[in-house]
């Protein structure tokens, strides 16, 4: 090859590695940022479309498994985010129930807690009997235990004090 050959080859050459560069800042500043944006659009999308249902449902979900706390938290953020769907309207039916719900737990817990907490009471005040007299055996045998081997160790030297006098 020549040397104009070789210049022509080395600028093609320059050309395409400046577009594969182009290419590559193209696609890192600003195609990446835009499939972000476009990625959280999609989202925001979702959430105003399906939003409202889907927090009722996650509501409704929590009501069944008599988590109602979470259940009014979830109710609460459908009732700021959707305030003019149509699920609210099922929401604070459903917000309603659970404060009923709710109260009359409370007022159960309130008539039964003085009979649970005697029964608590009785068979804690056992269990701590029981444990109390294992503590007692348990000393009663170490003491036995400990005057065996002390009378061994000292046996001779009274023996031999016994003898002297």
């Amino acid at each position: 090859m020549n040397e104009s050959g070789r210049i022509w080859m080395n600028r093609l050459v320059a050309f395409v590695a400046g577009g594969l560069l182009v290419l590559a800042i193209m696609s890192f500043a600003v195609v990446t940022p835009v499939r972000r944006d476009r990625e959280a659009l999609a989202k925001q999308l979702d959430e105003v479309q399906n939003g409202a249902a889907r927090l009722l449902s996650e509501a409704k979900g929590f009501v069944e498994n008599k988590s109602y706390g979470k259940a009014l938290e979830t109710l609460n953020t459908l009732f700021t985010k959707q305030p003019g769907s149509s699920e609210v309207v099922e929401g604070r039916k459903l917000f309603t129930e659970i404060e009923i719900k709710t109260r009359a737990n409370q007022q159960k817990w309130e008539a039964a807690v003085g009979a649970i907490r005697a029964a608590w009471e009785k068979a804690r005040a056992a269990e701590l009997l029981a444990k109390a007299e294992q503590d007692k055996q348990l000393a009663a045998t170490s003491i036995a235990d400990t005057l065996v081997k002390e009378w061994e160790s000292a046996k001779d030297r009274i023996r031999q004090e016994w003898e002297n006098k």
